[in-house]
């Protein structure tokens, strides 16, 4: 890699400050160029020509070259002129989509499976889809895949040995050779697959019209995102905002009321289109005012809700022995009571506290190697001869090299870094 690249590694747009990431063998001579009077010593934050700059030299670097990273004001102006003056410089381009991270891959700094688990970091939207981000960026998958690949690596190299000596070997499942282990441990990886979450859950609100359903998303976000009218109907589409809870977001969607009979047509789409998104819900939450007696249509609309919600918490006059459901739980939007407790309630459903837990692989791509890798060891089993094991644990080797890049293909690694952000 001769070539030096730079990139944006902040969002475009005004900011205080923004971050430029240089990396490559032309740094020296754009500091010299462009940052006359930086003394490039290592990890040093200095401040030049109203930038603030850090020299992190090779192999010390994110990137495994040298790396500079300069942080100027975040004008889009000053930003565009500061690229345009580092690309004067021979031997310097803008960057590519993940090239970074690609360097960093291809200078033995990470290997694939930490890659990716860059991008989960990237794309993570809650605490525990980043905690084990976290885990696979620091190497938890990794380590085991390496370890099982040596036990197989062994194994091969017995097999091998042996192959001419094939009338004294006592069968490839003997236990000298671990196959049955090698296949245990592969099937016990391939079931801490989780296909990645990047859509936020989605907790839809229905019921009768004017029950509150937008006050209390409201009254969840903390501000007056929805219109709100005592007149029944204003909500006529449905609406999705977003909702940070202490472990994640989540998505709240507010519907229009429901009842037996449409008084319009306007009526009649309107609740079609409710019933269309409470068939994608992950959440369906019944929402009823509890200062008034429960509708008629509530046996049939409890059979479908998930979790059920009652409103106005604060009216008290004209609650009767049916004016609300002994399973509900009890809010108000003008008080805030119970708000608190239905936003913790909503982090339990979605996001469930549980022990630490070992690392899930996210990729496909690396549970397919290691699928290949089983059916390679499950056939060795079966084999009857020492020379046709000896081939398929080789191949199993290497199904489980590709795992981690040690075995790779380009247009695997394009496909891959190709979906990250330029800067990263």
């Amino acid at each position: 890699m001769t070539e030096t690249i730079v990139a944006l590694a902040t969002p475009p747009g005004k900011s205080a400050i923004a971050a430029l990431r240089i990396s490559g063998p032309a740094v020296p001579e754009i500091c010299k160029t462009v940052l006359p009077g930086f003394k490039m010593k290592p990890r040093l934050a200095s401040l030049i020509n109203n930038h603030i700059a850090i020299f992190f030299p090779a192999p010390n670097s994110y990137t495994g070259e040298d790396v500079l990273e300069l942080f100027p004001h975040g004008n889009p102006f000053i930003i565009r002129k500061l690229i345009e003056e580092i690309c004067q410089v021979k031997g310097v381009r803008p960057a590519n989509r993940g090239e970074f991270t690609e360097r960093a891959f291809l200078n033995g700094k990470m290997d694939l499976t930490q890659a990716e688990a860059v991008g989960d970091i990237l794309s993570a939207q809650n605490a525990k889809t980043l905690a084990n981000a976290q885990k696979l960026l620091k190497g938890e998958i990794s380590d085991e895949i390496k370890k099982l690949a040596e036990t197989i690596k062994q194994i091969s190299a017995t097999l091998e040995l042996d192959v001419d000596f094939a009338e004294n070997v006592g069968g490839v499942e003997s236990g000298e050779w671990r196959v049955e282990s090698v296949l245990e441990q592969l099937q016990s990886l391939r079931k801490r697959f989780k296909v990645a979450q990047n859509e936020l859950p989605r907790a839809v609100l229905f019921g009768a019209p004017n029950a509150g359903k937008s006050s209390l998303i409201n009254a969840l976000l903390k501000e007056d995102r929805l219109l709100v009218s005592e007149a029944p109907g204003t909500t006529r589409d449905f609406v999705e905002v977003p909702l940070s809870l202490p472990s994640g977001d989540i998505l709240l969607i507010d519907t229009a009321g429901l009842a037996s009979e449409a008084q319009s047509k306007i009526d009649t789409q309107a609740m079609q289109k409710t019933k269309e998104i409470l068939n994608k819900a992950n959440l369906k939450i019944l929402v009823i005012d509890g200062s008034i007696p429960l509708p008629a249509e509530f046996a049939e609309w409890e059979k479908t809700a998930d979790m059920i919600v009652g409103t106005h918490g604060d009216l008290h006059c004209c609650r009767g022995k049916k004016s609300f459901a002994p399973t509900a739980m009890q809010t108000s939007a003008a008080t805030n009571f119970g708000i608190k407790e239905l936003r913790d309630a909503l982090d339990n459903i979605f996001f469930p506290k549980e022990e630490s837990e070992e690392a899930w692989i996210t990729s496909e791509r690396q549970i397919s190697c290691i699928k290949k890798a089983e059916e390679c060891v499950q056939r060795a089993m079966q084999s009857g001869a020492v020379e046709l094991a000896a081939f398929e644990m080789r191949d199993a080797r290497n199904a489980l090299c590709s795992v981690t890049g040690e075995i790779s293909d380009e247009s695997i690694l394009n496909s891959i870094f190709s979906s990250y952000c330029i800067g990263k």
